[in-house]
């Protein structure tokens, strides 16, 4: 019966009408949003084609998939459409932390599913987990030929351990091998980590059992007990690896935290953490904008309804990353 319903999954993706065989340039006289006009959380902006590509979910629970903006210039975004819709009869309840990766000539969506309660069975693996929290989450992963879709998943499930309850996977690619590193949530943990594992060619599986990068908790005092959205920058200065992620940490609410490796590798020697933004902001991503410019995106306040993405300049020195202008 699982191998019915998987087939059905594909299927009904298959069937999704198909879209121009070519992004089709912004309308001059299309309606413009500016980013204080709508809010969204975990913003990820790909930069491909000469122009930003805004992926966006509905914040916490409901949507039909993913949607998409555009923008020439990072301040004025067209209206969302969309770039992956769930097929019908989906047992989806909330679609999160959307990202587009492009790699070998194909554009990967990593999003977050979670889906109703017993689709699959989800047990604790720490202490102090609470029952009602335990849910089926993980990374699914759709591929596409363009950054605006349609996006089909690579497998009908989660890429990310089907026992794990897990979120925010993202791309990370070492020695040619892409990796997949996501977040194993502290609600089946107790104290959530970051874990990696080499993803097979065809996106759909996992070559290895994971290993954990880290824990929430030993990031620093006061950090709370949350890995959020991690994400990885390699300075061109001196090979270094950088990664943000977010937590809570006390007396500064919802952070964006930043620990390198010097060796550039994920299996290297990490540094201690340190906070990039402390004010109530996080779930953020690195980007070079048009103009080679490097940029940091994320959401903030950490408050619903009133998230909105915001967009800062980053240095970088070669040995770390410092915010321009974040007051």
């Amino acid at each position: 019966m699982k191998r019915i319903a998987s087939l059905i999954v594909l299927a009904a993706y298959a069937i999704l009408p198909a879209i121009a065989a070519e992004p089709q340039p912004q309308n001059a006289a299309e309606t413009t949003f500016a980013a204080e006009d709508f809010r969204i959380r975990d913003p990820f902006i790909l930069v491909d084609g000469g122009r930003y590509w805004l992926y966006e979910s509905k914040p916490w629970f409901g949507g039909a998939g993913v949607c998409v903006r555009q923008s020439a210039d990072l301040a004025n975004w067209t209206e969302k459409k969309p770039a992956m819709t769930l097929p019908a009869g989906h047992a989806v309840t909330a679609v999160w932390a959307p990202e587009v990766h492009r790699y070998n000539g194909r554009y990967y969506m990593f999003v977050t599913l979670t889906e109703k309660k017993g689709t699959r069975p989800v047990e604790a693996m720490g202490e102090g987990v609470k029952e009602k929290d335990l849910v089926p989450r993980g990374t699914w992963i759709f591929a596409a030929d363009r950054p605006d879709g349609p996006f089909t998943p690579t497998r009908p499930g989660p890429v990310t351990p089907e026992d794990h309850q897990a979120l925010d996977g993202t791309l990370f690619v070492q020695d040619g091998q892409p990796f997949m590193v996501y977040c194993h949530e502290w609600c089946q943990m107790g104290n959530g980590t970051i874990e990696y594992a080499p993803l097979a060619d065809d996106f759909a599986s996992l070559k290895a059992p994971p290993k954990k990068l880290l824990d929430a908790r030993s990031a620093m005092p006061g950090a709370h007990a949350v890995t959020d959205g991690p994400f990885f920058y390699k300075s061109p200065k001196s090979g270094r690896l950088h990664m943000i992620w977010s937590n809570g940490v006390d007396g500064h609410g919802y952070c964006v935290l930043t620990r390198s490796s010097p060796s550039g590798r994920l299996d290297g020697e990490w540094t201690k953490d340190k906070i990039l933004f402390g004010k109530d902001g996080g779930h953020g991503m690195i980007f070079r904008d048009l103009e080679g410019r490097l940029r940091i995106t994320f959401h903030q306040p950490n408050k619903s309804p009133l998230e909105r993405m915001k967009i800062f300049e980053v240095e970088d020195d070669g040995e770390r990353l410092v915010l321009v202008d974040s007051k």
